[in-house]
């Protein structure tokens, strides 16, 4: 694992370049900057949203960092517009009146001219009706409910990332090919975990008709704590596969307690779209992490990107250069609040100005690079073309502090799983629930 950066050495180098950042709890009450022309340019503010406390802090956090390393490196090249970028993060802690507020207050309090965020999709949904009111833009690099981009939608709200319609579908693709008949779920009782295991099964059934969806199902509420009566029901229904939409600290507790029952031998297998992301790695990691929790062949997602795929230069520059300033490998929000924010850059410096209505237009249509992927946003709903990985756990003792890896990672090309836009349109205007759900 590669050295990480002192936090002094970090605030040192984003407060050289003016970034004024100021973080919740990273960089707490930082803003520097030199005593010239450029610290003296009104700074371009940018708002940050997410769960930094409770069983997902973990993602809350990784998207402050890639946040924060990106207005690093925009600082250090010259700004946006030649104006420095400043950084302030609100805590929503998953709930959705916190997430209201405290957009309200990014905005009307602090004077963000442009927002990104939102963790949890039950949060984003509250906060995505209060943008017309603030004029202010809103890219999500996690919350995934196609609700956001569809039924809720409106033109200030973008999602440069996939939704669970997306990885439903790549995941259909994965299942379809394997022997398994008798499916059933165990996900969050709210609008992700719906449309998460809907798609799912949507794009499974279509690819493999023969497919039995279980009346047995199990659907805890957010941060329930305890799934053994959930995980004793499943068992007891034996099913041949199992599809969890479960995130985060829900995940890691899930594995830890369905371990107990031998879950994952009498189940042929279990696909998660993003219980394993990084950080679930790291949280079921034991022996100083030279050994893990996390069982041999389960199907993930990574919610969207693994560290380790695509195997470019670009993308393992990018992953040395996040572990050098954090001392861990990158979570997929990280990767995509990184993102997030160059996709920002991008759209303000070709229209050339910061109006909310300007840089709206030049995003709708943009493409653009991630660290891991090139993508392109869809003008009709603000949805993204991307691509999807899955693949499934292994040993692996070279990856320092996690002790495993996904591996065998297929692509699914965003053009083919993406939602049909007369789809999306038709259901918009007629108000009609999706038809997975």
């Amino acid at each position: 694992m590669s050295k990480k950066v002192s936090r002094r050495k970090f605030l040192k180098d984003v407060g050289l370049f003016g970034a004024g950042i100021i973080g919740v709890p990273l960089l707490k009450g930082v803003s520097r900057g030199p005593s010239n022309a450029w610290a003296a340019a009104k700074p371009i503010k940018f708002g940050g949203i997410y769960s930094l406390s409770g069983v997902v802090a973990a993602w809350g956090k990784a998207g402050q960092q890639g946040a924060l390393m990106a207005a690093m490196e925009i600082n250090q090249t010259g700004g946006i517009l030649k104006r420095p970028v400043e950084c302030k993060f609100e805590d929503d802690a998953c709930n959705p009146e916190f997430g209201v507020r405290k957009t309200r207050r990014l905005v009307l309090d602090w004077g963000a001219d442009f927002l990104h965020g939102f963790n949890h999709s039950g949060v984003a949904l509250s906060a995505v009706p209060v943008l017309p009111e603030l004029k202010r833009m809103l890219l999500i690099p996690c919350a995934s409910s196609p609700a956001i981009t569809t039924e809720a939608f409106n033109k200030y709200v973008f999602r440069p990332r996939s939704n669970v319609y997306q990885s439903g579908a790549a995941a259909g693709v994965i299942a379809a090919k394997m022997p398994h008949k008798k499916w059933t779920v165990i996900g969050p009782d709210y609008s992700f975990g719906w449309d998460a295991w809907g798609a799912f099964f949507y794009h499974l059934q279509k690819r493999k008709s023969d497919v039995e969806c279980m009346q047995i199902q199990a659907w805890p509420k957010f941060a329930a704590g305890d799934y053994t009566s959930f995980i004793v029901k499943l068992l007891e229904a034996k099913p041949d596969a199992v599809y969890t939409p479960l995130w985060g600290g829900d995940f890691v507790t899930f594995l830890k307690q369905a371990k107990r029952y031998g879950f994952f031998e009498k189940v042929g297998v279990v696909i998660t779209e993003g219980g394993l992301a990084v950080d679930g790695f790291y949280a079921l990691s034991t022996k100083g992490g030279t050994e893990s929790e996390v069982p041999e062949g389960v199907w993930g997602a990574a919610h969207g990107y693994w560290f380790d795929h695509p195997g470019t230069e670009k993308n393992k520059k990018w992953v040395e250069k996040f572990m050098s300033l954090y001392g861990e490998y990158p979570h997929n929000v990280a990767h995509d609040a990184y993102g997030a924010m160059y996709l920002y850059k991008k759209a303000i410096e070709k229209v050339k100005t910061i109006e909310t209505d300007a840089v709206i237009q030049a995003m709708e249509t943009m493409e653009f690079d991630t660290p891991g992927y090139a993508r392109k946003m869809r003008k009709e709903d603000h949805s993204c073309f991307c691509e999807v990985p899955y693949g499934y756990t292994k040993k692996d003792p070279e990856k320092v502090g996690i002790a495993m890896n996904l591996i065998d990672i297929r692509d699914a090309a965003g053009k083919d799983v993406i939602e049909p836009v007369e789809d999306v349109l038709e259901r918009r205007a007629k108000k009609t629930p999706p038809p997975w759900m």
